[in-house]
């Protein structure tokens, strides 16, 4: 096989040493590294075989030619490739750009030959004249006399890519990866771990010097890979598999847009949570407070929210309590898919609840009791929580008044805040609730609606909300509280009574009496949240009421508790509960007189006398059989030493006489 240095081939191709040492370094010229006999160092050779034919031809008719086999003949020359034929496009199928141009010189040719025609003196110098018109006028592109000849023939021949510079781009989107090449390129770029172009086209170079080794001259750059990329990869094919299903449906996937015409004011609110993007304290800690709220979905009017700790199940009911009492009560509410509003005491497990609990009774939700309908999001689905928008507002207008602002993400957190917080400039959580309760009713609802209907364009939140009211559900203030009021799960009245749980601390409800006669009655506890002195319960099997019940903190002492009057008035609680049991037994047998009071054994034995006497009766029959012996009994006489016998039954002496047994 013939070789070729590097230098060689760089006079055969008529290029420079430099440029062709780089792309044998980067794999696109296929080379082979030989050990040098003199200085024993690597250099490269490339194989003829591995050349294009034009080159190839080239080499051998030059060693033809030296060697004087054959003379130069005209035929032998190679020729430059032609340029590709442009296909024609119509002007439709022009960019934007391209259409201005062909429009622009289709005005600057007709100009001058309209002009030309009118000229009297010498054609030639008009043309000169008109050129240097043009340049002053269009300084953007290049006029010359031969340009314009160019440009007016493909006018007058209906040659539209004539009319367009073509300078530099003849073969744009015309570059040729390898199909496997490419194939391998898309199978590492588009992947969710999300790696760079660079990464992947090196990647690409050793896999296909692996698999398709003739395949790597013909590798283009990697800027080819990258315009590749924006022609050919569909946005939404780059979104879902380089950052996922999420992504894919929030950006690209369509969507169900919301008609809001044919909805009222209360006929859905909207629910979620918001972190507040403010560093405040209670005295003791410093923390981020969190918002519960509920909003109008016709008007966007927040009607009820809560400010906690931590959300939660009674957060929902409280900011919902808040809602109804301003505003009366909804047709259906919109929720996500959180712990916080699916639960057995709000709305229902829902799609939480697990088949291990299908045959536990569950107590009426207080969705349910209240007869409004929940409605839950897509899971992962962002565009179905329209509440967000309100939580922005409350960020930026809100959040950021106060000193202890702390954005929501590091790049928004103010750099003095380190500061703020040490000097003990954050504010306390009352102020946060008081000033936070001014500002919703004050500001946020008489805000202008932002919503998709005109016909409201320029009234206030509140004033839609007014508006679009046609009747409010209302429930008066006791049944509301006993409506709102949370449920457990089914428990066992125990020996204290029963118990709810309340930020993973319980709290004991119990009455002497009724307590202790109703042991392990099981039943649903309601509460309210905003007043823990006392709980309702009903019956698990029926929903009916049953006992109202206090707050046990008499029996609720610490483990190490030292109030002496503390301890005895739980002992005295014990000893009135014992008091009251025994009085109510001992009212059992009250009715008894002594005569009457007989134990077990007693009843035992009478019972057994008189059915000794009564019915234990032996009747023999009339037949009689009689059994002898037939003879007497003599004394048998023993043999001589039989007295002496020794019989030996050791283990081993059975061992033996069952192997002689075995042998037989």
């Amino acid at each position: 096989m013939d070789y070729l240095t590097v230098k060689e081939l760089a006079e055969l191709k008529g290029c420079s040493l430099q440029h062709l040492q780089k792309q044998v370094k980067v794999g696109k010229i296929y080379a082979e590294q030989k050990l040098h006999p003199q200085n024993n160092k690597m250099y490269y050779m490339i194989p003829i075989t591995s050349l294009s034919e034009e080159l190839q031809a080239k080499y051998y008719k030059q060693k033809r030619t030296e060697t004087g086999l054959l003379p130069e003949q005209e035929s032998d020359v190679v020729k430059p490739a032609k340029k590709p034929t442009v296909p024609q496009r119509s002007f439709e199928e022009l960019s934007a750009d391209e259409r201005a141009e062909v429009n622009l010189w289709t005005e600057i040719v007709r100009e001058w030959q309209g002009l030309r025609n009118t000229y009297k003196g010498s054609k030639t110098e008009f043309d000169k004249l008109y050129v240097g018109k043009c340049q002053l006028e269009h300084s953007e592109i290049k006029v010359s006399t031969d340009i314009l000849y160019r440009k007016w023939n493909a006018y007058r021949n209906n040659n539209i890519e004539g009319l367009i510079d073509k300078r530099g781009a003849w073969n744009k989107g015309n570059c040729k990866i390898p199909a496997p090449v490419w194939d391998f390129f898309l199978y590492s770029w588009l992947d969710e771990n999300q790696p760079t172009v660079s990464l992947c086209y090196r990647d690409t170079i050793d896999w296909t010097a692996e698999f398709y080794p003739e395949l790597v001259c013909e590798i283009p750059t990697e800027r080819s890979f990258r315009r590749q990329i924006e022609r050919d990869v569909k946005y939404a094919i780059k979104v879902l598999m380089r950052e996922g299903e999420k992504a894919f449906n929030d950006r690209c996937a369509p969507y169900i847009m919301r008609m809001y015409e044919n909805l009222e004011a209360n006929d859905c609110w909207i629910a979620d949570n918001h972190t507040f993007d403010i560093i405040s304290s209670d005295g003791k800690t410093k923390h981020r407070l969190y918002l519960t709220a509920f909003t109008d979905a016709k008007s966007g009017v927040m009607v009820g929210w809560n400010i906690t700790e931590s959300p939660c199940a009674q957060s929902t009911i409280l900011a919902l309590r808040h809602g109804i009492m301003r505003f009366g009560i909804p047709k259906c509410i919109y929720v996500d898919n959180g712990r916080e509003f699916l639960n057995i005491s709000f709305g229902g497990k829902g799609h939480r609840s697990h088949k291990s609990m299908e045959d536990q009774p569950e107590p009426p939700a207080i969705l349910k009791r209240l007869g409004i309908e929940m409605r839950n999001a897509i899971v992962r689905n962002a565009k179905a929580k329209p509440i967000e928008r309100t939580f922005r507002t409350v960020k930026e207008q809100f959040s950021k008044l106060f000193e202890g602002f702390c954005g929501g993400t590091i790049l928004e957190r103010p750099e003095s805040l380190k500061f703020r917080i040490k000097s003990g400039k954050i504010p306390r959580d009352y102020e946060i609730r008081d000033v936070f309760d001014s500002w919703i009713d004050g500001e946020y609802n008489c805000q202008n609606y932002g919503g998709s209907e005109r016909c409201f364009k320029g009234m206030s939140r509140i004033d839609v909300w007014n508006k679009t009211i046609k009747e409010v559900r209302q429930a008066n203030p006791n049944d509301l509280n006993l409506m709102l009021m949370s449920t457990t799960r089914a428990q066992k009245i125990k020996r204290n009574g029963v118990y709810v749980t309340i930020c993973g601390e319980k709290y004991w409800y119990t009455n002497p009496e009724e307590t202790i006669m109703n042991l392990r009655h099981e039943v649903f506890v309601r509460y309210d949240p905003a007043d823990l002195r006392s709980v309702r319960l009903y019956d698990a099997a029926t929903d009916k009421f049953m006992f109202e019940w206090q707050l046990a903190d008499v029996l609720m002492l610490n483990y190490l508790e030292t109030v002496q009057k503390n301890v005895a008035d739980a002992q005295e609680r014990i000893r009135m509960t014992k008091k009251f049991v025994h009085e109510q037994a001992a009212g059992i047998t009250a009715n008894l007189s002594n005569e009457q009071r007989i134990t077990m054994i007693e009843m035992t034995v009478n019972k057994a006398e008189k059915n000794k006497t009564d019915k234990f009766k032996i009747q023999m029959p009339n037949k009689i059989i009689p059994v002898m012996a037939g003879e007497e009994l003599k004394e048998e006489k023993m043999a001589a030493g039989a007295e002496c016998i020794t019989v030996d039954i050791s283990p081993r002496r059975i061992a033996e006489n069952a192997a002689k047994r075995k042998e037989r």
